[in-house]
């Protein structure tokens, strides 16, 4: 089960999840500890490796921020590259591994053969992003290709490869949840993983205080979720939130904390007809399609209103549909890039030259 409520830190696990989950975070444990040992090879990509993950199950802005990252170093002097395992995707026998999903002006290829997320970020970064269940593959790939530097999207349990920079995500208001692994939590290992991470970086509006101390001197960023338009996914046309202004629409996400979409519309004033919360990297099929589609007869809506993420699965919906575009938006920017350069081989030099 993955609800909000049952891994609620007011909450006390059941005594056999607390058990499973001890097992698997001790097990999660000896493997980095093996790793860190070098019982276990972790392999070296051609160029430098920044990686960007978390400690917890989805939705701490790791695609935002991989993203942001690829935006900022190539506007740096860097070529960066994204590389991603591409979860939820259709692998094609056509298809060479790793895939190159964008060339740096969009996707190549259906989201199906890549999965939702790098053809999101195929989208919205100038990047190359490459998919590949073996990452070294990608990374050297990329390099290939022309990268000088590989951006590992979801990397933190990603041992197996090498890394200049740890980037580790949190949600700000909650940031271990409960502080139990999986299933007795959300956590994906023990707390104590957290000192691998090079930087923090927390996605919310209130800093939750546990967080200051978990960073124990190293650098720790804010990032505030910042909508920024509404736009057309079929014409690309955007527009401001007032256009909603006095119009009636339903809402609907497939993310990993579907609440975030409900607080970042209410704090706009929108207030949709109703609401439908599917699985995170939902692939909308026709069971799906057709809910969506009786849901805008049903509550007399005039169109629907979805994430990004979503939007990527859904261009051809026969319904009108608009998009919430957001990102978290770094607190201090150039900070953040400063502290991901500085970690670099020879970043401060590309950094005083660029």
């Amino acid at each position: 089960m993955r609800t909000e409520g049952l891994w609620s830190p007011d909450l006390h696990p059941p005594f056999f999840l607390r058990v499973l989950g001890a097992a698997w975070g001790g097990l999660m444990a000896r493997r980095r500890a093996l790793y860190a040992k070098g019982a276990f090879r972790s392999r070296t990509a051609p160029v430098p490796v920044v990686s960007v993950g978390n400690l917890t199950l989805g939705g701490s802005g790791k695609t935002p921020m991989c993203a942001f990252l690829a935006n900022a170093l190539a506007g740096r002097g860097w070529t960066p590259a994204v590389v991603s395992r591409g979860y939820g995707r259709r692998r094609a026998m056509t298809l060479p591994d790793p895939v190159l999903v964008s060339a740096g002006d969009g996707p190549l290829i259906p989201w199906e053969l890549s999965g939702d997320e790098p053809c999101l970020l195929a989208r919205e970064s100038e990047a190359l992003v490459l998919c590949s269940a073996d990452r070294l593959k990608g990374a050297v790939e990329a390099a290939r290709l022309g990268a000088d530097v590989i951006i590992l999207d979801d990397g933190f349990q990603h041992l197996a490869l090498k890394r200049d920079v740890d980037i580790l995500m949190f949600q700000a208001e909650s940031h271990l949840g409960n502080g139990h692994v999986l299933p007795a939590g959300p956590l994906r290992e023990p707390p104590a993983a957290h000192a691998a991470a090079d930087i923090l970086c927390a996605v919310g509006t209130h800093l939750h205080p546990g967080l200051e101390r978990l960073a124990r001197g190293r650098p720790l960023f804010r990032l505030q979720p910042t909508p920024l338009r509404l736009k057309d996914p079929r014409s690309g046309a955007s527009w401001g939130f007032s256009a909603l202004k006095g119009v009636k629409f339903s809402a609907f996400c497939g993310i990993a904390r579907p609440w975030n979409f409900r607080k970042s519309m209410a704090s706009l004033g929108l207030v949709p007809a109703a609401f439908k919360a599917f699985p995170d990297h939902c692939p909308y099929g026709p069971a799906e399609r057709d809910f969506l589609e009786k849901l805008l007869k049903f509550t007399g809506s005039s169109l629907l209103l979805a994430t990004a993420k979503d939007a990527v699965k859904l261009k051809d919906l026969r319904a009108p549909l608009l998009v919430l575009e957001e990102a978290p938006v770094p607190d201090e920017p150039e900070s953040l890039l400063d502290a991901v350069i500085s970690r670099l081989p020879q970043g401060p030099l590309r950094a005083s030259a660029a």
